[in-house]
């Protein structure tokens, strides 16, 4: 994959000088935070810089459950707002998405073994958060899609990151009915190195077709190690 030509086909949001700060009594610094969803035509996307507390950012993500993707941006705004918390440099854009491009997306996030792979990407947000639900017909009878639920976070120490992805990547061909998938929830260890928490590929995870609730398992992406977990809280 060209990386560089990769990178610049999606967004990216200045990073600023982040110092050592308490995570859960409120911050003295402000870091980057960044919100992407991804669909079948469209990523919107959201960047600003902020003091939020890890309990602000969840609140701040419960409405967006409710949400149609386009309207996602405004609702992060709007809970800022109404709620008065600190922020600044306040940007939503609207890109039009590339199939090739979110597949190879979908790629690094399944295979990858190496954060760094993550942090080329991903690494100009202190706190990231990615919503994919994309599928195309590529031939007359052939559909290629994903779904992603992704959250990067600061440690406690600042000094590293946590990353939590849960994914699938499908292809199904209408001629004969058949379907091809390939599923898993992932985590990194302290080493920087991703491993899968649980593996599945053949039958879908996720139904190809249909309403799969990836607000909610983003919210709850921390607390998932199961893949009748993500069943539970994802399909409708």
């Amino acid at each position: 994959m060209n990386q560089k030509n990769f990178n610049s086909n999606i967004t990216s949001t200045q990073k600023e000088n982040t110092p050592e700060s308490t995570m859960q009594q409120g911050r003295d610094c402000f870091l980057s935070y960044r919100f992407e969803i991804m669909e079948d035509d469209n990523i919107y996307s959201v960047s600003f810089n902020g003091k939020l507390t890890d309990e602000e950012t969840r609140k701040m993500l419960e409405p967006i459950q409710n949400c149609l993707y386009e309207k996602i941006p405004d609702a992060i705004q709007t809970y800022l707002e109404q709620n008065n918390l600190t922020y600044s440099g306040f940007v939503s854009t609207k890109k039009p998405l590339e199939h090739s491009k979110v597949m190879e997306l979908a790629g690094l996030l399944l295979h990858s073994d190496d954060c760094s792979d993550f942090d080329r990407y991903f690494g100009n947000a202190d706190t990231y958060y990615l919503i994919v639900d994309h599928q195309k017909w590529v031939a007359e009878n052939c559909c290629q899609g994903c779904y992603f639920a992704v959250k990067k976070t600061l440690t406690e120490s600042e000094s590293s990151c946590k990353y939590n992805i849960i994914g699938q990547t499908f292809r199904y061909n209408e001629t004969t009915d058949d379907e091809n998938c390939y599923f898993a929830i992932r985590e990194n260890r302290n080493n920087g190195s991703l491993y899968n928490i649980a593996l599945s590929s053949g039958e879908p995870v996720l139904p190809s077709f249909g309403c799969i609730d990836l607000p909610t398992l983003l919210l709850d992406i921390d607390n998932i190690q199961r893949t009748e977990q993500v069943i539970e809280f994802a399909v409708k």
